[in-house]
């Protein structure tokens, strides 16, 4: 129960719209370890200081004893308009069978989640009729409360490949750069490709590669002249391989992908977002076949070793959850950090997963990622210490953005509205 786990004596002085934060930890995403005595002062929407002393005279302040402050999460690949909690199918076949404005409300439904998880950034991984443009839109002007979002609109797939029901059909390359283009010009501030069919068919379509390394060069050629990065959905050999031989930004899952393919993938300098916690929730999701739970348990011992294998040589890995997919919640980034721990990822570097390397690989380091002077105050605190037990990471005690107080589970009361602090399980979501 939170009520038990809390900080015990936590003390706020309100005064003006400074404050400070004194835990007994600070992981600031720059180094190999936290930074024990120091503190965390904010002005305004900006971090002014990360040290053992400072702060604005008359500053707000919050002693968290046993707590830790660390940056704002990032989740590398979400789904937000797609419904996890469909009860029979797939959502992605859903979400295109729904009216647009039922769409919206999911969106914003599942995005209030993922802030009340920790996450004050989070990256698209495509969204049907380009309805995660207007949602990071949204988000921006206040009016949904969410992470700041970085949408990529509808998905570039092949005429019948796996991202057709959210995606943008295009077969040729001159069609594939004009899709970069459309996109672009609609508001996308990321490009997303889907090279391969999923691995979770039971057929002999599984994970097979959908479009080769000439296309995708040509998309990721046309995104970079547009200030643009490109992520692939690629999980079998042939996919993954052509994905960092065109220069993707990053590779989405790689859960089919074999020694050959990821020492490509490491040789491009390209990153690998696993998505661990999909085949996570698949391996015990209700209402499967027989043919479809051997499958995930196929898949489940694919994807450990490629991942592990990915550990082992060096690739840089992003935290990412893919959430909205069937029972893969907005809430999960905390648990997919866990996981990326139980693939062989020191903590340090699973945190660098959702912080500093996940602002890097979305080119937003220069806001967030780090604590450090200057850049945007999004913070949240933990009770316990994330290198110790990245379990804390599942239920955040306070989260702020952009220097606003927007997750509040200790009752410190500063905002109307914001999460309370209503004692609940790791993903039960009833007070957000």
């Amino acid at each position: 129960m939170l009520s038990e786990r809390r900080p015990r004596g936590a003390a706020l002085t309100v005064v003006g719209d400074s404050f400070v934060l004194r835990p007994d930890r600070v992981f600031d995403g720059s180094g190999s370890r936290s930074l024990v005595g120091h503190q965390v002062s904010v002005v305004g929407d900006r971090i002014a200081e990360v040290g053992p002393s400072g702060g604005a005279a008359g500053a707000r302040t919050i002693d968290l004893p046993g707590a830790t402050v660390l940056p704002g999460l990032i989740d590398c690949h979400v789904h937000y308009l797609f419904d996890p909690e469909v009860e029979r199918g797939n959502s992605v076949e859903d979400a295109a069978r729904r009216p647009t404005a039922d769409l919206m409300m999911t969106g914003a439904r599942n995005a209030r989640v993922a802030l009340g998880a920790g996450v004050t950034t989070a990256r698209s991984g495509g969204a049907p009729h380009d309805l995660d443009i207007p949602l990071a839109a949204g988000i921006a002007a206040g009016d949904i409360s969410g992470p700041r979002l970085l949408p990529a609109g509808r998905a570039i797939t092949i005429t019948g490949g796996h991202g057709s029901p959210f995606g943008v059909v295009a077969d040729t390359i001159p069609e594939m750069v004009r899709a970069v283009r459309r996109l672009v010009a609609g508001g996308a501030e990321v490009i997303k490709v889907v090279a391969s069919e999923a691995a979770m068919r039971t057929d002999g379509r599984a994970g097979v590669a959908e479009m080769d390394a000439e296309q995708i060069s040509a998309i990721v050629t046309e995104a970079a002249r547009l200030g643009r990065r490109v992520l692939v959905h690629a999980q079998d050999d042939a996919s993954v391989e052509a994905a960092a031989q065109a220069g993707a930004c990053s590779v989405e899952h790689a859960f089919l992908a074999g020694d050959h393919a990821l020492r490509a993938l490491a040789a491009s300098g390209s990153a690998l977002t696993p998505t661990l916690v999909v085949t996570d929730v698949y391996s015990s999701l209700p209402g499967l076949d027989s043919a479809q739970r051997a499958r995930q348990a196929e898949l489940s011992v694919a994807h450990r070793r490629s991942c592990q294998e990915a550990v082992r040589l060096g690739i840089p890995l992003l935290a990412g959850t893919d959430c909205g997919l069937r029972g893969v919640r907005a809430d999960m980034i905390g648990r997919e950090i866990e996981l990326l721990v139980d693939h062989g990822l020191s903590p340090t570097d699973a945190l660098a997963a959702a912080t500093s390397r996940a602002a890097e690989a979305l080119g937003v380091e220069h806001l967030v990622g780090t604590l450090a002077a200057g850049k945007m105050a999004d913070l949240i605190v933990v009770d316990g210490d994330p290198l110790g037990d990245a379990g804390v990471l599942r239920r955040p005690l306070l989260v702020f953005q952009e220097g606003r107080l927007v997750v509040d589970r200790l009752g410190l009361n500063w905002n109307p509205g914001v999460f309370d602090n209503t004692p609940s399980s790791d993903h039960d979501t009833s007070d957000i």
